[in-house]
């Protein structure tokens, strides 16, 4: 058990250095730099990402190796494609934006929690997830009729426009 921490920490501090360097990347490559040497840089950042998804499914295996936890079996709450797409995409959108990654426990928890608030439709549940996705948020919630009014500035209505 020491030792799956030992790796778990090992694999936390890499982890942690390799998004600090890709902060310090991002931040050089957006300090304005000549155009000459944007030409330049794109080839490296293709490598990098490419390295960073390697990285990640390497950090991803070392630590299902070491989880001392079985992971729970998902079944979706429907069996449609069209969910089935849907419900990826939701997981690829909080890696992307988020960088949260569903474990079996949390994504269990996520669809029972998303079945019982769209009250098993699958319509519903799908527009919850477009809704969540639209909007920039990590958790899907129940939509109500409220939520898509136009926000109000000072108590009056406006066009959209500010």
């Amino acid at each position: 058990m020491k030792h799956d921490r030992n790796i778990q920490s090992i694999v936390d501090q890499f982890w942690q250095s390799l998004e600090n360097a890709n902060e310090e990347l991002n931040s050089f490559i957006t300090s304005g730099m000549p155009s000459t040497t944007e030409k330049r840089h794109k080839p490296f950042v293709k490598k990098w990402n490419v390295m960073k998804e390697k990285a990640e499914m390497l950090c991803d295996q070392i630590e299902q190796s070491s989880l001392s936890v079985d992971p729970v079996e998902i079944s979706l709450p429907w069996s449609s494609q069209e969910f089935s797409s849907h419900w990826q995409m939701w997981k690829d959108y909080l890696l992307e934006q988020h960088n949260r990654r569903m474990k079996s426990r949390m994504e269990y928890a996520a669809l029972a929690q998303l079945k019982a608030i769209s009250e098993d439709s699958e319509d519903k549940a799908i527009e919850y997830l477009q809704y969540a996705m639209a909007g920039g948020y990590q958790k899907f919630f129940k939509v109500t009729e409220k939520s898509y009014e136009q926000p109000t500035i000072s108590g009056v209505k406006s066009d959209g426009d500010y």
